[in-house]
């Protein structure tokens, strides 16, 4: 059975990290069927054997890659491989299956059963409305009223749609009325903890938040909290952020300048040591448009200490997890009690039994595309 999977779009970030797990999973558990991978990007999936062209393709077994950088080259071509020229493409490699992992569909007869893996959540979240006349939020405004409306779409003409969470399965049945049956939830897989990390006293002092510089991660909220924490009298605590002060951009490194020095920016940082962290540390995640939050789920695996925005994707990872508070998002006022407590000692980490959070597996997505 040949199964194409579609992900011309992944490039970066969450997208690129599901594109290469997904693949190399396919590539190390061979099941008898062809997975050709349309992509977007040159070398993101190495693994895969390179073509050309759908002639070039043998019908063995095995994992495959088609390129197809003219469509990732500007938002007017992948529209125009949307609405009028992709359909066709993917009906000349002669698919048994169809499965998209880049939220929409082509417009157009595909000639297979389609299933579409939904992982952008700005469409379905109703917690911030983005605005096209702010230079800043353009980009997600147009991804929340505009692309939005592409994966409504796709997931009304989809045989099967797959989101990673409950709340998600929610959300897309109350928005697009569509059978029940027909949308599943897997969680992603998660890869365990790191080999090697030492049990070390925990630092009441110290926090960290690891993320990109995206508007609706919300920095902004943390060093707020920080400042406020100052004007109480309490300086001797530290926040690392997971950004260059280049990515941060000047708005948040000048408002972090506001703070006393409590503000670290730091750039990307190997996972040991971000665990390491997440073990003897605080992670603050006030994030408040996510499908799955990934960080909580890794501090929660080490039992570290978690305050986390008031949201349904973070109740639904930290669901019955003890070492854990939560937040209005938009208030760093909350916030700042919650760290004020760890500061002064009167909130610690307690030690449970499981920590795990539920995962799900790519052997589940894999079950779920070709039954």
């Amino acid at each position: 059975m040949r199964i194409v999977v579609l992900d011309i779009a992944a490039s970066k970030t969450g997208a690129e990290t599901v594109l290469k797990d997904f693949s190399e999973y396919v590539r190390d558990n061979p099941d008898g069927n062809e997975w050709v991978f349309i992509i977007g990007v040159a070398g993101i999936i190495p693994a895969a054997q390179k073509v050309d062209s759908p002639e070039k393709l043998t019908g063995e077994e095995g994992v495959y890659s088609l390129l197809r950088s003219d469509v990732k080259s500007s938002w007017g071509q992948r529209l125009k491989f949307e609405w009028f020229t992709g359909a066709g493409y993917i009906r000349s490699l002669k698919p048994d299956i169809v499965f998209s992992l880049e939220n929409t569909l082509p417009s157009g007869e595909l000639g297979a059963k389609t299933v579409l893996y939904i992982h952008q959540p700005l469409g379905f979240q109703e917690t911030k409305r983005f605005s096209l006349f702010k230079k800043e939020e353009r980009h997600l405004a147009i991804y929340q009223y505009f692309i939005s409306k592409l994966i409504d779409s796709s997931a009304k003409r989809a045989d099967r749609v797959i989101v990673q969470t409950r709340w998600m399965r929610e959300a897309l049945l109350k928005k697009l009325r569509v059978p029940a049956e027909k949308v599943r939830a897997i969680l992603p897989p998660l890869p365990g903890a790191p080999e090697g990390l030492e049990d070390v006293p925990f630092d009441e002092k110290l926090f960290i938040f690891p993320s990109g510089p995206i508007i609706y991660k919300n920095h902004e909220c943390v060093i707020r909290a920080a400042k406020l924490l100052n004007e109480r009298g309490l300086t001797d605590f530290e926040v690392i952020f997971t950004l260059t002060e280049e990515e941060a951009g000047e708005k948040l490194v000048s408002l972090s300048a506001e703070t006393k020095n409590n503000i670290r920016w730091k750039g990307r940082m190997e996972r040991k040591s971000l665990f390491s962290i997440y073990k003897r540390g605080t992670l603050i995640f006030p994030s408040y448009i996510e499908t799955f939050g990934y960080p909580p789920a890794e501090a929660r695996s080490v039992g570290g200490m978690v305050l986390a925005s008031d949201t349904p994707f973070c109740r639904e990872v930290l669901e019955g997890y003890g070492n854990a508070g939560f937040f209005d998002p938009f208030s760093p006022e909350e916030l700042s009690r919650l760290m004020q407590g760890i500061i002064e000692g009167k909130t610690r980490p307690r030690t449970f039994k499981d920590n795990e959070v539920s995962s799900g597996s790519w052997a589940e997505v894999v079950k779920a595309v070709t039954a």
